[in-house]
């Protein structure tokens, strides 16, 4: 299989799926088909221990143990997991789980607004921009990733059964928390993008590569809207727990 090269080195591509480190190497892990990945720790910890939900395995990185919680809902078994902040690590995170047998997953956390809204707006992102590192080896470059149909079904089934308003829109996804400038935020709000996020564009790389469906759940904590004045409001505090159960119930939608 070739390998494409190029003078910029992150537009460069291999597109031989196996790596020399593949993931699940030193576990042997099994989750839930069903998998639902969350920026989220407190709220995490609270539900396993409000449900007596049991480890079903942990990764270990050079920061912390991220433990893999299972739960039943509605007779169905789904795993889930804190998953770290920025592409990389996330990607690390859900290429753990696919190897351990997770094919469904739905993600969860907060973004930025790009528009004018209150804080705790939800989205669901149908494309993400790839201004990250993380979706380029993963994919052939291009300006976007779309998200899982599938995904995205799931999500605004839950949400509409739950009278939980929303909208559907396209997300840009960064590595760059502190480039994110006057001029390029008016320059994505001009392309129409609506929130922005680090982790998105990565996650649904993966997805697409390794043929899994991937749907996120995104809720607003502060807000670029006006580029003269940022916005931290309440980082969304108020939304994280209920973020979490919609995911919980989405993913049962797959």
């Amino acid at each position: 299989m070739p390998l494409i090269k190029n003078m910029i080195p992150i537009l460069e591509y291999d597109t031989d799926s196996e790596a020399v480190i593949m993931p699940g190497h030193h576990t042997d892990f099994h989750f839930a088909d069903r998998a639902v990945l969350l920026f989220m720790e407190p709220e995490i910890d609270g539900y396993a221990s409000a449900h007596n939900c049991k480890k079903e395995g942990f990764f270990e990185s050079v920061t912390k143990i991220f433990p893999v919680y299972g739960t039943q809902i509605n007779g169905q078994d789904i795993s889930f997991v804190q998953v770290p902040l920025g592409g990389a690590g996330a990607v690390q995170v859900m290429e753990q789980m696919i190897a351990g047998g997770s094919r469904k997953f739905i993600a969860a956390g907060c973004c930025g607004a790009l528009e004018d809204g209150a804080e705790g707006d939800f989205f669901v992102p149908t494309a993400a921009l790839r201004q990250e590192g993380t979706s380029y080896h993963y994919l052939p470059p291009s300006r976007e990733v779309e998200l899982s149909a599938q995904g995205i079904t799931a999500i605004e089934k839950t949400l509409a059964r739950q009278n939980i308003p929303y909208r559907k829109c396209k997300t840009w996804t960064t590595d760059g928390f502190y480039r994110e400038t006057k001029e390029m935020v008016l320059y994505r709000k001009s392309e129409g993008y609506s929130v922005v996020e680090m982790e998105c564009a990565s996650m649904a790389a993966c997805a697409k590569m390794r043929n899994v469906i991937f749907g996120q759940l995104l809720f607003t904590a502060d807000s670029l809207a006006n580029v003269e004045k940022h916005d931290i409001r309440n980082w969304g505090n108020g939304s994280f727990n209920i973020a979490m159960e919609l995911a919980l119930m989405a993913v049962l939608e797959i």
